[in-house]
């Protein structure tokens, strides 16, 4: 966990050192649907994209899977984007890699067998660090409405691969 503090310390810390030069044109944020394969569930999702350059963007993204089996799951996502094909229309296609950070909490709840016997409700919690591949677009629907299909592929204890697509207001 210090470790996890430390680094979106330094994180704000370089952001910080870049913000005189932001600008707001060239931020995406919004929300979408993602399904998880093997936790097999789907859940809601909350990102945004700030375009560096026209090939290059870095993204936040935070999603909640709905609990499945008593267990929930919080990812935590930090994603540099590399855009590859650009269209005249400009739709473009990009890759994408990054750190991925998943918080778990598994809930049993207490269990009454009858005859003054009861279980405790048991809680377990627990994160793991892990690597973002994948493969994304972005097409835009307005002037100020985009849609971003990706497909994420989440290196870690027990990968999984995350489909889904959010729709982005753009600045």
């Amino acid at each position: 966990m210090k470790k996890l503090i430390l680094s979106a310390f330094v994180l704000c810390a370089t952001l910080t050192g870049y913000s005189q030069s932001f600008d707001v044109a060239n931020l995406r944020v919004g929300g979408g649907l993602y399904y998880a394969t093997e936790i097999k569930n789907v859940g809601l999702t909350l990102n945004g994209a700030y375009a560096i350059t026209d090939q290059w963007a870095a993204a936040l993204s935070f999603t909640h899977i709905f609990e499945k089996n008593y267990v929930k799951w919080n990812i935590l996502d930090l994603d540099g984007h590399y855009v590859f094909y650009q269209s005249d229309n400009n739709l473009n296609v990009y890759g994408l890699a990054g750190m991925s950070i998943s918080f778990w909490k598994i809930t049993f709840p207490a269990m009454n067998f009858g005859y003054g016997m009861t279980t405790p409700e048991i809680i377990t919690t627990g994160s793991n660090i892990g690597m973002n591949l994948g493969v994304g677009a972005n097409y835009p629907l307005t002037d100020n409405l985009n849609l971003a299909p990706e497909l994420r592929f989440t290196i870690i204890e027990g990968s999984y691969l995350r489909i889904g697509a959010t729709l982005q207001y753009m600045f």
